[in-house]
């Protein structure tokens, strides 16, 4: 199998290396940007809010219960979400662990 080149500018990133970071960027394109977040158990991730970006959320470790409109998911490791655009959302670590979690944003966001 042949490798692409990675793109002007881009680089990889051990996720494990950003751990205990409540909110970092990592990467950004023109048309994407990846953040990592870090939440204590039985804290927020931030007020409920929307993005003009859809936001893709991977679970990493620890335990998330997101909330898209109306409709409620627990995610584990292993999990993952994707919020459309305009989606009133809300994060909560509900696990004994901390809540560390991968988000793409599709354009940038942040």
């Amino acid at each position: 199998m042949k490798k692409r080149a990675m793109r002007r500018g881009a680089r990889a990133v051990r996720l494990a290396d950003h751990r205990g970071a409540f909110f970092r960027v990592l990467q950004e394109t023109p048309r994407s940007q990846t953040a990592v977040m870090t939440v204590p158990p039985g804290e927020d991730a931030g007020a409920a809010e929307t993005h003009d970006a859809d936001q893709v959320v991977y679970v990493l470790e620890g335990e998330a219960e997101i909330l898209m409109g109306e409709e409620r998911c627990v995610a584990g490791p292993g999990t993952l979400v994707a919020i459309p655009a305009g989606t009133l959302h809300h994060v909560r670590s509900v696990g004994p662990v901390p809540l560390f979690f991968l988000s793409v944003y599709a354009p940038p966001e942040y």
